[in-house]
């Protein structure tokens, strides 16, 4: 979608795990009015039917990216994904560097058995948000108190079984993708280093998915990265709050770098 002749670099939108594309419709409008849009649905997820191969892993999602391009000649994109989606952006940009201009990378983890930080970490869980709580809750590093997130509005959840070509398997689907879940990925500093191209690592204030060291050590690890923390909303933040979401996207996609490095 959007004009093929645009100026402008693709931009490849990889959802959510057990989603589908159309949870990032807000995004692919937005984007598609100055660039040329490639909306995947994820294998066995989305319009894409659970058939032919067992079990999930990320690599393998990632490859399925690059065949996509290659079918459709794109030789370059700049990624946004979410969650499974940023994931795969991340592994995009770690092993075909040569083909991923950019990463917008929303409530990717690093490590599938991630920690619990202990009671130094300074990001706890308070109604105040401040520093005068107890630690009883061990420092979990987002906030639980869902008075302050935003209220999405009700809309149509799209779920497997009203899109996929073989409903009958929309569980079995979930249920692999959970052992996923349990095993990967496991990546550390070292694989981090590998992406070479400009990467916001974004994630919402109270995302209770992703453990907030997760996202900081993402944006630590990788060489000149920046982390965006997104206000008063949690993992589903491009659903909770698409127009504040989609700025940060537009933003970061209109940023012009020098190598890794943003110029004003």
């Amino acid at each position: 979608m959007g004009p093929e002749d645009s100026k402008h670099t693709p931009v490849l939108i990889l959802h959510g795990g057990t989603g589908n594309s159309n949870q990032m419709y807000n995004q692919a409008n937005m984007l598609a009015q100055t660039r040329r849009v490639i909306l995947q649905d994820t294998r066995g997820q989305g319009r894409s039917p659970y058939a032919n191969f067992e079990g999930f892993h990320y690599d393998d999602f990632t490859r399925d990216a690059i065949a996509l391009l290659d079918h459709l000649h794109i030789p370059r994109v700049a990624v946004l994904g979410w969650s499974d989606g940023a994931i795969t952006s991340l592994d995009l940009a770690m092993n075909y560097s040569s083909r991923i201009e950019r990463v917008f990378a929303h409530g990717a983890n690093i490590q599938a058995n991630m920690s619990i930080p202990g009671t130094n970490d300074p990001i706890i869980n308070s109604k105040s948000g401040s520093l005068d709580s107890d630690f009883s809750t061990n420092g979990t590093t987002f906030s639980t108190d869902t008075s302050r997130l935003r209220k999405r509005d009700k809309c149509n959840p799209y779920t497997c079984e009203s899109l996929s070509p073989l409903p009958s398997r929309c569980e079995d689907m979930k249920d692999s993708v959970d052992t996923m879940w349990n095993t990967e990925p496991s990546w550390g500093p070292e694989a981090m280093a590998k992406i070479k191209c400009p990467v916001w690592i974004v994630d919402g204030d109270h995302d209770t998915a992703v453990e907030r060291n997760q996202v900081d050590a993402m944006a630590a690890w990788i060489p000149y990265a920046g982390q965006l923390i997104l206000p008063q909303v949690g993992h589903h933040a491009l659903l909770e709050d698409p127009v504040f979401f989609n700025f940060a996207v537009q933003y970061f996609m209109d940023m012009k770098f020098e190598g890794n490095i943003p110029y004003y």
